[in-house]
């Protein structure tokens, strides 16, 4: 089972908006799926701990805290200031697509 869903990036960015495809991988204490778009595939794990939540990438060496999966300014913000390398579009394409699980309750 898949979920596809639009990211929308900057009025700058050409284009502006893409689609992107979400398939699971695992769903027990965490959340383990893999994202497609523009070209980027990042195998994320997404779960809860004792403090909040938390999303790795381990295919890119990300691993940060997360606010609310539906807060895309804040987790935009801290993924690409904690990881600088990371481009405006990864970074949307996966805090999307986080805002996409949000709406299915998938954690």
């Amino acid at each position: 089972m898949g979920l596809s869903y639009k990211c929308h990036g900057t009025k700058y960015m050409n284009p502006s908006s893409w689609n992107s495809e979400i398939t699971f991988l695992n769903r027990s204490t965490y959340i383990e799926v893999h994202i497609s778009a523009r070209g980027s595939t990042f195998h994320t794990l997404i779960g809860v701990h004792s403090y909040g939540k938390f999303l790795c990438v381990p295919n890119w060496g990300i691993g940060t805290e997360l606010a609310e999966l539906s807060d895309r300014f804040w987790n935009i913000e801290r993924l690409t200031t904690v990881y600088p390398d990371i481009s405006q579009v990864d970074a949307i394409s996966i805090v999307d697509a986080l805002v996409e699980l949000s709406k299915h309750d998938y954690t």
